[in-house]
C-alpha cells in the first residue's frame, strides 16, 4: 500500500487520535511565526474565564466616545501643527479588543521579529536532535510550527493580561491595534475613574484626547512605526537565543492524556521565558527608548495644553496617569519578558521635562519639527539635556536656508 503522505510527516496522521488531535491542529500551523489562532484562543481564556461575562463592556458607547474625538481633535489642532486623521473611534469590549489585538497587525508588529528568530534558534539548536526522527525532510515544518506555538501561547498570555489592565489602545504608548483606530477598551476607564474619584465624562474626553494625539503620529507620520518595527527586528537580529532555556521556561509539555483540551491548559499556565539582552541589545534598546520617551512626551505635552481650562480636573488626572505610566502591570510586565525589551525609559519624567523645555525655547511648532524626519529625533544624550538637540536643530534649519554651499557635490 502507497503512502498517501508521500513519505512525509503530516500531522493529519493524528487526527483520529483524540490524545493528539489538538496537538495536530497546532502542527499544521503555517501561518507565520506566531500561531495567532492559539493566541487568541489563550487571550480569551484569561479574559473571559468559563465563570464570567463573556466580555466586559466599556462604559460608554461608540457615539459618545466618537463626539469625545471629534473635540480633541478641534482642541489639538490648536496647539500641534501635526494634522488630524481619519480613523475607527470605538468603544472595545474587552473580547473585542483581544480578537484585534492579538493579530499579526496588532501585537504581531511587536511580537513577530522576536519570534522568528526564536523559530530559527529551534530549529538550528533541536534541529539535528529530532531531524532523523521525521521522515521526509520536514524537520523545518514541525520546528516553525513549534516556534510558533510556543509564541502563540505566549503572545495570547500578553494579550491577555493587557486586556484586563488597558485603558485605551494606546495605553502602552505605541498602537495594539491598527494606528488609525482610537478606543476605549472595557471598563478599565470606569474603574480608573471610581477608584480616583474622577468624572467618567471628563476622563473620556481626557482620554480621547490622548488617543487622538498618538493617532497624529503613528498613523499620520508615515515613517514613525515602521521606524519603532525596525528597531524592535534589529533587537531581534542581535539576540542570543538558547533553545533549551526556551523550552523548560515554558514549564514543559504535561498534560492529562486522557483529555486532548488540556494540552491548551498546560500551555496557558506555563510560565513567560524571559530574553536576556546581549550588549548591542542594549544599544538598541537604548535608542528604542528614546523614542517612545519622546512619544510619550509629546503626547502629554499637547495633550496638557489643548485641555488647559477645559478640565478641572486636568492637574489630577494628569498626575494619577503618570504614575500609572511608571508602574508596571501584569500584562506590560508579561510583554517585556515575552520581547525582552522594556519599552518603557528608566524615567518616565524625561520626555515630558525635554518636551517643555523645546516648548520654552521654540514653542509647540520648534517641538514638532522632530517629526519631519527620523534623524531629527532626539537621542537618549538629547532627551537629558535639551540644549543639546535645540542646537542641533537650529544648525540643521540653518543649512536649510543657506542652501548647497559652493563646491558642494549633488
Amino acid at each position: 500500500m502507497s503512502d498517501p503522505f508521500g513519505g512525509g510527516f503530516d500531522p493529519r496522521l493524528f487526527q483520529n487520535v483524540p490524545l493528539f488531535r489538538e496537538f495536530a491542529k497546532v502542527l499544521a500551523w503555517t501561518g507565520g511565526p506566531v500561531n495567532w489562532d492559539l493566541a487568541t484562543d489563550t487571550a480569551l481564556s484569561l479574559t473571559a474565564p468559563p465563570d464570567a461575562l463573556p466580555s466586559t463592556a466599556p462604559a460608554t458607547d461608540d457615539d459618545d466616545f466618537r463626539q469625545a474625538v471629534g473635540a480633541a481633535e478641534l482642541w489639538l489642532s490648536a496647539v500641534t501643527t501635526l494634522p488630524p486623521v481619519d480613523g475607527p473611534a470605538r468603544a472595545l469590549t474587552t473580547a473585542e479588543w483581544t480578537r484585534a489585538a492579538a493579530s499579526s497587525a496588532g501585537l504581531g508588529v511587536y511580537v513577530e521579529p522576536v519570534a522568528r528568530g526564536m523559530s530559527a534558534a529551534l530549529a538550528k539548536g533541536l534541529g539535528a536532535e529530532l531531524g532523523a526522527t521525521l521522515p521526509g525532510g520536514h524537520m523545518a515544518q514541525m520546528m516553525n510550527a513549534m516556534g510558533a506555538m510556543l509564541y502563540g501561547v505566549q503572545a495570547g498570555m500578553v494579550a491577555g493580561r493587557l486586556a484586563g489592565q488597558l485603558l485605551a489602545a494606546y495605553d502602552l504608548g505605541v498602537p495594539t491595534l491598527d494606528p488609525r483606530t482610537v478606543a476605549i477598551v472595557g471598563d478599565g476607564a470606569a474603574r480608573f475613574a471610581a477608584e480616583y474619584g474622577f468624572d467618567p465624562t471628563e476622563l473620556g474626553y481626557w482620554l480621547a484626547l490622548r488617543e487622538a494625539a498618538h493617532r497624529r503620529l503613528f498613523a499620520g507620520v508615515g515613517w514613525l512605526r515602521p521606524h519603532v518595527a525596525d528597531l524592535i527586528g534589529r533587537f531581534a537580529a542581535e539576540a542570543e537565543f538558547d533553545p533549551a532555556a526556551m523550552l523548560e521556561g515554558m514549564g514543559g509539555m504535561g498534560f492529562d492524556p486522557s483529555d486532548a483540551d488540556s494540552l491548551r491548559d498546560a500551555l496557558a499556565a506555563a510560565d513567560t521565558f524571559h530574553i536576556e539582552p546581549t550588549t548591542a541589545q542594549r544599544a538598541t534598546l537604548r535608542r528604542l527608548q528614546a523614542v517612545v520617551a519622546f512619544v510619550d512626551g509629546w503626547s502629554d505635552t499637547v495633550v496638557t495644553a489643548a485641555a488647559d481650562g477645559k478640565f478641572p480636573a486636568l492637574a489630577r488626572i494628569t498626575e494619577a496617569v503618570r504614575r500609572r505610566r511608571a508602574e508596571k502591570g501584569p500584562g506590560e510586565r508579561a510583554f517585556e519578558q515575552l520581547l525582552g525589551l522594556d519599552l518603557k525609559p528608566a524615567d518616565v519624567r524625561v520626555g515630558p521635562a525635554f518636551c517643555a523645555a523645546v516648548v520654552a525655547a521654540r514653542g509647540h511648532e520648534g517641538l514638532d519639527r522632530a517629526w519631519s524626519d527620523p534623524a531629527m529625533l532626539p537621542s537618549a544624550e538629547e532627551l537629558a539635556e535639551p540644549s543639546r538637540w535645540l542646537l542641533r536643530l537650529a544648525a540643521a534649519e540653518l543649512e536649510a536656508d543657506l542652501g548647497p554651499l559652493p563646491g558642494d557635490q549633488p
